[in-house]
């Protein structure tokens, strides 16, 4: 069962459904439909702990599959593998057996198996949770390289404005997977408002603002580990499943090693009536400010932090440089696994 060790002065946004209750909820839309309930609360910045679905796969195989610790698979796109393109005249397939399976075809056609039924599992609780809605995207990303302690941060993804994205989460290791998360982005956007003059963004794209707050707010990777904000702990234990939306609950992994991810798309132009999207609720945390609304909360009402950075973020320690995580990911990991003192 899942871990929660919350900070008094955060709000709880953790919440379960029975992904069992969802299914047999009647399909109309309407407040009695838990899609919609689950959706609605996925929109307000909630995490959403999904029980009783039933992920059937070669644990022992999929443990053994040793991913490199470089930037390609970090983050490692899985529609490359489902495509059915023959691997013969693929060369990523072809890049991918080699890297993962030394060129032994027949590990790398099971995996390829397994990888198409977890998917295919995956999008079927996607697809019954998501009927209401035109889905124009669904990348499934296997995140198998061990992860250690990334900054706190929002998802920024690019050309965000034009989609609503949904991301659902499954633990396939067999140790916890353990994150930070902390305030949620609309109350951040009003308590910290003026300090961060966040009324000379208003034009900015939405992923562009998010990098803004991410870097102002929690510093950036080389400072990682030294954010000041406080913070929920959450332990998402072997099997777990939830739906967070990154883009509005901040969040850092501290350890992991095998997860996978949806980056689901949603057409913005056709949600339901009841699902603004987030570039639209960003605007008008704009409007408010700009017609002297009343806003319900300030930089002094997020207990247990006090804005300290000036808007420039925290800074790493002397002597920390700052690197391109793109060019340098396996150097970096490779640091960080020193048989001795590592000082990050």
């Amino acid at each position: 069962m899942t871990q929660l060790y919350l900070h008094p002065g955060i709000v709880d946004y953790f919440v379960e459904y029975d992904f069992n209750a969802v299914q047999a909820s009647p399909k109309t839309g309407g407040p009695e439909d838990l899609r919609r309930r689950l959706m609605e609360d996925y929109v307000t910045e909630k995490i959403i702990l999904l029980r009783n679905v039933k992920i059937e796969y070669d644990r022992d195989f999929i443990r053994n599959v040793k991913f490199p610790a470089d930037w390609v698979y970090k983050k490692f796109s899985s529609n490359s593998i489902e495509r059915s393109r023959p691997i013969w005249i693929d060369r990523t397939k072809q890049n991918i057996c080699k890297d993962l399976f030394q060129g032994n075809m027949g590990l790398y056609s099971k995996f390829r198996q397994e990888l198409i039924a977890v998917n295919s599992l995956i999008r079927q609780v996607l697809d019954e949770i998501l009927s209401a809605y035109n889905v124009i995207g669904r990348d499934i990303v296997w995140r198998h390289t061990e992860t250690r302690v990334e900054n706190l941060h929002f998802d920024k993804d690019k050309g965000s404005d034009s989609f609503e994205s949904v991301r659902l989460y499954f633990n396939m290791d067999d140790a916890p997977r353990i994150w930070n998360t902390s305030h949620p982005l609309s109350q951040i956007l009003t308590g910290f408002y003026d300090e961060l003059e966040l009324a000379s963004a208003v034009d900015l794209p939405l992923e562009r603002l998010l990098q803004l707050l991410s870097v102002r707010l929690f510093g950036n990777w080389s400072s990682r580990g030294r954010e000041q904000f406080p913070h929920h702990v959450v332990l998402f234990e072997p099997n777990d499943i939830w739906i967070c939306d990154g883009r509005t609950v901040p969040h850092q992994v501290i350890y992991g090693r095998r997860v996978i991810s949806s980056f689901y798309k949603l057409d913005v132009d056709s949600l339901p009536a009841w699902h603004p999207s987030l570039g639209g609720r960003v605007r008008e945390v704009h409007q408010t400010r700009e017609d002297g609304r009343r806003q319900p909360w300030s930089a002094e009402s997020l207990r247990g932090y006090v804005y300290p950075f000036g808007a420039k973020g925290p800074e790493p320690p002397p002597g920390v440089a700052g690197k391109s995580l793109k060019e340098s990911w396996a150097e970096i990991y490779q640091e960080s696994i020193q048989d001795r003192i590592v000082r990050l």
